[in-house]
């Protein structure tokens, strides 16, 4: 296929998705472009070649091009990029072969994309640093490369790359705390997808359709089955962009990775969150027009005494009224006529969950009896339940305070580096002032860059004091005068699995 500046934007995404598609769907595996494909556009996902018909004056377009597939995202180890040269090439920046005809001029050419690449690996970017000395080469006015200016900038980069390398651990323990906020909180695949299914449920929309796929643990994808009104938002983002087929979707983040055949519902598809907004209003609603209960009857192997377990929310917000903490907690114990012996132990609790399957029928009779037992107990329930939040509450006061204490030592680390990075920096000593003179012309907009990079970074030194203040005290602030608040959710009663209780 072909990509040029004379395609409109419907036709040049079409091309795009050709080529990005896999080849199971697509032959499309050549593209032959203009300039016009160098920025702006993802190519990476199914090609790691690239040929350069010619090589561009101007470096930065040549690092945009070779960006199109040398970027995140590429799956191969390795990229290759081909750049025309003549059969006596040397790879030697000072070669006799000098720019002034089509030789020269693409040998030479050819080095410089070398060294580009090089300093590109160090500095991300060094075009517009040498594009004029390359225009000056083109025009027969230099024949040599001086990187001077752009080694000096290499040295500058990597005095950084410390505080860049703390950063990124940084990043990794706060992904590290994003996993464990995602257990915690029980955001696991089978539970986004078990509300996705209820929420459909009670809608009257049809249900999800279990769908295999090659290479997927089977019961992870799933089919969206057509909805109409506004529940037909949710199926946006299915069509896959080059076959226009509807795409599965799976709840399992590690199921995309490197696939464009299914779609990840996350907590942000629009799916998911109409799903939970319903089974948010199903749980507030009135009892004459709300469709999900919340009483659930679970049966249990070998149990003998019937349990209770009720469930509550606790939400917790701070001095300037921002949600602080939210999760959900129960209590409970064996549940008898005449008696109520809460559970102790959480590993109680687990062991009744995990073991319990639901149970869709019981009869009134065997229902009326777990009510008349709750109802007989329900002061020493109503205790349990009010001494598991206070627990939970005192835990989370150590909680939140480490929180805090932690968020106040990341703010003055921060900040702290940010000095201490800005000061080495002002006291490197200013570029060479015959250095600058011979390469003035060459470098006058860098120098008067390097001017305002100086100023700009001796200003922002100046309010590191001030701004370590105001974070803190935005922080203190935010965790200050906490108040907890309680709501009740479920009631989930369990009951043996036996013919008895199905009765």
């Amino acid at each position: 296929m072909v990509m040029h500046g004379g395609l409109i934007p419907e036709e040049r995404e079409a091309v795009k998705a050709a080529f990005q598609t896999s080849t199971k769907d697509s032959s499309v595996r050549i593209l032959l472009a203009t300039d016009a494909a160098s920025e702006g556009i993802d190519l990476q996902n199914h090609c790691n070649y690239m040929i350069h018909v010619e090589i561009p004056w101007n470096p930065t377009v040549l690092e945009q091009r070779n960006g199109r597939i040398d970027r995140h995202g590429q799956k191969e180890k390795e990229v290759f990029i081909w750049h025309p040269v003549s059969s006596s090439y040397q790879d030697d920046i000072n070669s006799a072969t000098r720019p002034g005809d089509i030789v020269g001029d693409s040998d030479y050419l050819m080095r410089t994309a070398i060294k580009l690449n090089s300093i590109r690996e160090d500095l991300g970017s060094a075009g517009t640093l040498l594009a004029k000395q390359i225009e000056d080469a083109m025009l027969g006015k230099r024949f040599g490369l001086d990187t001077s200016v752009v080694d000096e900038r290499r040295k500058r980069a990597a005095r950084i790359m410390g505080v860049d390398k703390e950063q990124g651990n940084r990043i990794a323990r706060l992904h590290e705390t994003l996993l464990n906020s995602r257990h915690s909180f029980n955001l696991e695949p089978e539970n986004i997808e078990n509300a996705v299914k209820v929420a459909l449920e009670l809608a009257e929309k049809p249900p999800l359709q279990a769908k295999e796929l090659p290479g997927l643990p089977s019961g992870t994808a799933f089919v969206v089955p057509p909805l109409s009104g506004a529940w037909s938002q949710a199926l946006a983002g299915l069509a896959h962009p080059h076959t226009q087929r509807i795409r599965p979707i799976t709840f399992n983040h590690e199921a995309v990775k490197g696939r464009d055949d299914v779609v990840l519902a996350h907590m942000n598809h629009k799916l998911v969150q109409m799903s939970l907004r319903l089974l948010r209003e199903e749980i507030w609603s009135l009892d004459d027009v709300k469709k999900l209960n919340r009483i659930a009857i679970r049966s249990v192997p070998d149990l003998r005494i019937p349990a209770v377990l009720v469930w509550q929310r606790i939400v917790i917000t701070g001095g300037d009224h921002r949600r602080l903490h939210e999760e959900l907690t129960n209590a409970g114990g064996e549940l008898r006529p005449d008696s109520f012996r809460r559970f102790r132990t959480r590993s109680e609790i687990e062991k009744l969950l995990e073991s319990s399957a639901p149970q869709d029928h019981i009869s009134d009779a065997k229902f009326g009896i777990l009510k008349q037992c709750f109802e007989a107990n329900e002061a020493n329930i109503l205790s349990a339940i009010d001494s598991r939040s206070k627990e939970r509450q005192e835990a989370l006061k150590n909680t939140l305070n480490n929180r805090k204490q932690s968020e106040l030592r990341n703010i003055e680390t921060i900040l702290d580096d940010l000095a201490r990075n800005i000061e080495a920096e002002l006291h490197i000593p200013p570029p060479d002032r015959q250095l600058v003179f011979e390469f003035e012309k060459t470098y006058q907009d860098e120098l008067q860059q390097y001017q305002k990079d100086i100023n700009a970074l001796k200003v922002r030194l100046e309010r590191i004091p001030e701004e370590k203040i105001q974070e803190k005290a935005i922080i203190e602030r935010h965790y200050a005068d906490a108040v907890p608040r309680t709501f009740p959710v479920a009631v989930v009663f369990f009951v043996p699995q036996t013919a008895e209780w199905r009765d």
